[in-house]
């Protein structure tokens, strides 16, 4: 992949391609064809895999996410797979064109059209309207989530992700439609089966409730993931670590406002296009039955059936 396709909703830096794959050591063109080679090889033979060619150009992105590492990346796909398989309800059967329209009357999320100066792109997402507690449903929120980051694998090259979470109208009819386990089945797909690579998850404080939404949101995540939570009580705190170039004009930034930004994300997302890749990326499953058991030397060397059972008196 050298160039990246026009996107209405995604701007892109100058060389972005280039800078991200130099972050995770691709630098030298041959590393990367090597190392998709090794990953479409593994694949070919997963016989419990239900699809066994994948778009060499979201392997590559596969592999960004995972810092280069084609273990890791085998791991994810396989989880992946594996997913969707054992939670169909969080990434299968979308209906893009209707599923999502009572999210739109309480929740506004979309990913900002400028990355940051150091490729990462921003999400930003928010309760706009508190009221509607009746149509609060964070299962919409997870999978349109979900399919939003499908598009940008299939659209972007980032190097990864700052979330901007917005407590401020979160109320108690609406945290008491936060499912801690259902919270953090959702965390689980997008870090180990999606891979998205989060970098920082501000949180904006406001709530009455802003302690509780924090301990729920710290459950959901690693000890690892919870330090790089950022409390902001302002806008020009988040401003200092989110240039007002990238965020909305409701969040002090210089873009459109939330709402059209989601609204046209949401538009671009409910093309035929983008309809039918996320259709066909639903195919990616897997059959249990045919997975082969890992032995150590699979495992942890690659190399099933390489080494005799060693005995030791």
């Amino acid at each position: 992949m050298d160039t990246l396709r026009p996107s209405p909703v995604l701007q892109f830096n100058p060389n972005q391609i280039q800078e991200v794959r130099k972050l995770f050591n691709y630098d030298d063109a041959k590393k990367l064809e090597q190392d998709l080679d090794t990953f479409e090889a593994w694949i070919a033979k997963q016989n419990h895999f239900l699809v066994k060619r994948f778009d060499r150009n979201y392997l590559e992105r596969l592999l960004i996410a995972s810092k280069g590492s084609v273990e890791t990346a085998k791991k994810r796909l396989d989880k992946l797979c594996s997913f969707r398989r054992a939670l169909p309800e969080f990434l299968t059967n979308f209906d893009m064109k209707n599923e999502f329209i009572p999210k739109k009357k309480w929740c506004h999320t979309s990913i900002m059209p400028k990355p940051t100066a150091d490729n990462y792109r921003v999400i930003v997402t928010r309760v706009h309207d508190p009221e509607a507690a009746d149509s609060v449903d964070f299962m919409h929120y997870y999978r349109f989530c979900i399919a939003m980051l499908d598009y940008m694998f299939n659209r972007d090259y980032n190097a990864g992700y700052e979330v901007v979470f917005d407590t401020r109208n979160y109320t108690l009819g609406v945290v008491s439609k936060l499912n801690p386990l259902a919270m953090r089945k959702a965390v689980s797909v997008y870090l180990e089966a999606i891979s998205l690579r989060l970098k920082y998850l501000h949180v904006i404080s406001g709530s009455k409730l802003f302690d509780a939404i924090l301990k729920i949101l710290k459950q959901a995540l690693t000890e690892k993931l919870t330090h790089r939570i950022i409390v902001h009580d302002s806008m020009e705190s988040l401003h200092k670590y989110v240039s007002p170039e990238i965020l909305p004009a409701d969040y002090g930034g210089k873009d459109k406002c939330l709402k059209d930004l989601f609204e046209a994300f949401l538009d671009e997302m409910c093309t035929d296009e983008n309809i039918e890749h996320l259709k066909e990326s639903e195919k990616a499953k897997t059959d249990e039955s045919h997975r082969i058991t890992l032995k150590f030397d699979e495992e942890y060397l690659g190399m099933p059936g390489s080494f005799k059972t060693l005995c030791v008196d």
